[in-house]
């Protein structure tokens, strides 16, 4: 579960405003060029950096980085990994694969066929002790 957290002091580009500035011209190639040479730069700020040959992408904020500043720490997502971790610590999501499910499944279906039998056989027990 990631989730997406902006703070006040964010230390990544803000993307948009660049893009609407590069889109203003009515030259299609002019325009793909720039959105090109955008996408294709580190998102943190004063980074200018290329990320065209190896980019890392943040899960939480979804900005492309280069490595010097690919950790969430580093870029400002610190808190939201903090958060993510401590969410999957005191909540681990076990996922059963679907043969383990169905063993399962029938584990519990035998075992709730004896409990049934038992029951059967001390209620059939205790009629014939009260006769």
């Amino acid at each position: 579960m990631s989730t997406i957290t902006i703070t006040e002091n964010s230390k990544v580009k803000n993307k948009e405003k660049d893009l609407k500035q590069a889109t203003s011209s009515n030259d299609l190639d002019a325009v793909l060029n720039k959105v090109k040479k955008i996408d294709n730069t580190c998102s943190f700020i004063k980074c200018k950096n290329r990320t065209n040959d190896f980019a890392i992408e943040c899960k939480y904020c979804k900005g492309r980085f280069c490595p010097t500043h690919g950790l969430p720490e580093i870029h400002g997502c610190g808190d939201a990994v903090k958060k993510d971790e401590r969410q999957k610590y005191l909540h681990p999501n076990v996922k059963l694969t679907q043969e383990k499910h169905s063993q399962a499944q029938t584990k519990l279906n035998m075992k709730l066929k004896q409990m049934q039998q038992e029951r059967k056989a001390k209620q059939g027990s205790t009629s014939k002790g009260k006769k």
